[in-house]
């Protein structure tokens, strides 16, 4: 099984949170003897255009996308979750493999930190799709 997680970099107020987010994503695909590859984007919107280009590719079993978005004062919060949550979703549809969103929407850097750990779930969650679909064909 092979898996791609692209990470973004970008999160102004919750950088440690997305530190671990990614830690422990990765430390759970270690656990399970996973092969990962990691591919870096500036910001959460720009993970469906990642995710795209490495579907195309086809060399990976899934992807897992990993970013936080921390809502702040504009609308800004609105367009880039949704429109990500969205693109990631039509993704897994259209290349019939999944695409995980472990991208956390959270108000507050606290509730960043406190989500941080469900990078586990995230991986978790890739394998266990990636298995279903395989049974499913």
């Amino acid at each position: 099984m092979q898996i791609a997680v692209i990470s973004s970099e970008f999160s102004e107020k919750s950088g440690d949170a997305l530190k671990n987010l990614r830690e422990s994503c990765f430390t759970k695909l270690k656990e399970l003897d996973i092969d990962f590859v990691e591919f870096r984007v500036p910001g959460a919107f720009e993970i469906p255009t990642a995710a795209k280009k490495v579907l195309t590719a086809d060399k990976f079993d899934t992807v897992i996308a990993l970013g936080i978005v921390v809502r702040g004062e504009t609308a800004h919060f609105d367009f880039v979750a949704g429109n990500c949550a969205r693109k990631i979703a039509d993704l897994g549809v259209e290349f019939t493999k999944p695409v995980i969103f472990g991208v956390l929407t959270v108000d507050t850097e606290k509730q960043a930190e406190a989500r941080a750990s469900r990078g586990a779930e995230f991986a978790e969650g890739a394998v266990k799709m990636v298995k279903t679909l395989g049974e499913i064909q």
